[in-house]
This record gives structure tokens, sequence and C-alpha cells, in this order.
């Protein structure tokens, strides 16, 4: 079979970069063109908190990272077995441990829990109170030493010890992108607790292990954000793909 040439002369059909549509609808491929082929996945959070009188107390957002687990099930779902009806879960990301210990200027956290593992170097933490004077330090981990300790990308401000801290990757469409804004995710909160991001996942089984992570992020304020009993918090999910 000879090799495809662009036809001489006038053509009629639409165009598109790289390639060229004749009349009749017959893919030409142009030599030295290619069209791209990779895409990027990601999905935008956000969170506003409400007081008992429906009062405004804080707003963040955040764009969060795609686990290896939601690429996954996106393939499968595109290629292989397809997905009908799909239920997904918003869940809010608490202390993954409340003993972390870091010392001013330095950059090693620890922690007796054991919480670390090898994949968690790049992933995006807050330690509370460590930053400088006392806010908190937002980061990530810049490698991985053993399950109790890990070596942070910035040095701690301030000595803490029994530090609360967490990070990611734990716990109609158009343009690309679906979301829930039009019935946003409500947690009606009932303790005082700190917030530390969100995740979306097909389980909806409180601190469940089971089910497909699809993603998580951290508080884009690079903050732990306070709610307390009666409060109400409003989280607007919005995955999007693009090429």
């Amino acid at each position: 079979m000879q090799p495809a040439h662009a036809p001489s002369g006038n053509r009629s059909g639409p165009t598109i970069p790289g390639i060229l549509v004749p009349p009749g609808g017959i893919l030409i491929p142009i030599p030295g063109f290619s069209i791209p082929t990779h895409a990027h996945a990601r999905t935008r959070y956000t969170m506003r908190c409400f007081d008992s009188l429906g009062n405004l107390k804080w707003e963040d957002g955040f764009w969060n990272r795609v686990m290896t687990s939601g690429l996954n099930k996106l393939l499968d779902a595109t290629l292989k077995t397809g997905l009908t009806s799909p239920a997904w879960y918003v869940g809010l990301i608490g202390a993954i441990a409340s003993d972390g210990a870091i010392t001013s200027g330095a950059a090693v956290l620890t922690s007796a829990s054991n919480p670390f593992t090898a994949a968690d170097a790049g992933r995006s933490i807050i330690v509370r109170g460590a930053g400088a004077s006392g806010a908190d330090l937002s980061t990530t981990i810049l490698t991985y030493t053993n399950a109790g300790s890990v070596t942070l990308a910035a040095n701690a401000g301030t000595t803490v010890t029994g530090a609360k801290f967490a990070f990611d990757g734990r716990s109609a469409s158009a343009s690309g992108s679906v979301d829930n804004s039009a019935s946003p995710a409500v947690f009606n909160i009932n303790a005082t607790t700190y917030i530390f991001g969100a995740f979306l996942a097909d389980n909806s089984t409180k601190s469940g292990t089971t089910g497909t992570l699809y993603g998580t992020g951290i508080n884009g304020s690079g903050i732990a954000r306070a709610v307390a009993n009666t409060d109400t918090l409003n989280v607007t999910v919005t995955p999007s793909i693009t090429g």
C-alpha cells in the first residue's frame, strides 16, 4: 500500500491542525505533524464554612492531585468495563496524626504514630503551629526516611511537639469538567476540630479503607481551618480533564 499524501489543488473539507480532511471525511495525515495525545486530570475544591446563623466564617479553595487509583478508574471505565451512574462521595481530611515533632530551623518531622510511606515524598503537608511565630507550616514532604520520620522542603519556624498534621494522598459535562455546584456536599459539624483538606472517593464509609480514592488535596490557604459545633461546611467539587 502506498503512503497517503495530501491532495493537490483546492480542498473544500474541514481542517484540523496537522490533518487534511477532504470531502468525504477521510483523515489524511500530513508528514511532520502530530496530534497531542496527553491529558491532564485535576479537581478544584471550594469549601465555605458558615456559623449557626448562616454567616460566612471562612472560604478556602485548592486544586488536588488525582491519585493513580483515580487515573486507573478513568481508564477502566472509559476503555474497559464502563460505569453506569457512578456514585462519588466528598470527604474531609482531618489530622492524620497528633504527635508531630519538629524543631525550629530544622526540616525533619517525626511521628511516633509511624504514618509515613515512601509514596508520600512530594506530597503537600500542613503542620499545625510549626510555621513562623506559631503559624501553620505549609510545605511538601521532600524525602522519606522511615515510617516515623520525613524531611520537609522547608524548615520549621517554631518548635512543636504533639502537633497535628495532615498531607494529601490519604484519605452535566461542560468544557471538560463536571461539578456539584448545584448541590454542594454539606457537612453539619458537631465538634470543634480542624479541616486540612478534602478528597473524592467512591466509598461513603467514614474512615473507610476500601473503594477507589479518586483524588485528594490540602487547603490552598496553607493553614488548617477551624470548625466548631453547629457550623455548616459546604464543599463544591469540579473535576476536569484537559488535553
